[in-house]
């Protein structure tokens, strides 16, 4: 993973663990994967978007739990 990879990804395990304490966690989640798959949409076109959309849900066994991270 590039440098400015791993500080996005840093970043958003901070942001998304104060919101975790904030809201709960299967609020938050909620949200993200709306985000997410809005941005998805936005920028794939609908072939791509659609093999996306499998691709997450063929790796769903290879999802490891959230471990947040405590400030």
């Amino acid at each position: 993973m590039s440098d400015e990879l791993q500080d996005l990804y840093d970043t958003y395990l901070e942001f998304t663990t104060e919101m975790v304490e904030r809201y709960g966690s299967m609020e938050v989640a909620a949200i993200m994967m709306a985000q997410a798959m809005s941005i998805y949409k936005t920028a794939l076109d609908e072939i791509d978007y659609n093999k996306m959309v499998d691709s997450i849900s063929s790796s769903r066994g290879q999802v490891k739990k959230f471990t947040p991270t405590f400030l």
